[in-house]
Formats: structure tokens, sequence, C-alpha cells
């Protein structure tokens, strides 16, 4: 049980997918969903509001464990 916890504690994560684009954002994690593969997501701020530029403001990048990175990228490639 021990073994297991250090295991999922200390995976590592492969970058499946980085878009600044949150509705592309919502299409790739969906995909992750629907194939079952477990996934966190990253954001990344860069700017926007008062002072801030203009245009994009965040940056979304989608993880998977690194086992799992195959799958993830078969389902974010090669699903409809």
């Amino acid at each position: 049980m021990i073994h297991k916890l250090l295991k999922k504690v200390f995976r590592k994560w492969d970058l499946v997918y980085s878009t600044q684009d949150v509705g592309e954002y919502a299409t790739m994690k969906g995909r992750l969903m629907q194939n079952g593969v477990e996934h966190k997501t990253k954001t990344i701020s860069s700017g926007g509001g008062e002072g801030g530029g203009y245009g994009y403001a965040s940056t979304y990048q989608l993880y998977v464990p690194k086992e799992d990175a195959h799958k993830a990228n078969k389902a974010i490639h090669h699903s409809k």
C-alpha cells in the first residue's frame, strides 16, 4: 500500500498538449476524459488585465502520467 502511494506521488508526468485557446483546451481535456486518461492541468498566466498585454492571457497545459503518454496522444490526435 505504501509502495503504491509513493509510486503515485513521485510519478513522472509528460506534457501532451498546450494551447492558449480555452475552447481548444476544453475539447482536448474532454478527449482525454472520454478515453479514461488520467490528466492534470497547469495554467500559466502571461498578462492581461490592467497594465497587461492584449490578446491571450493564459496558456493551458495538459499533463498525463509518463506511462499513458501514447494513449493520450492517440486520444488527442485521432479522436473526433
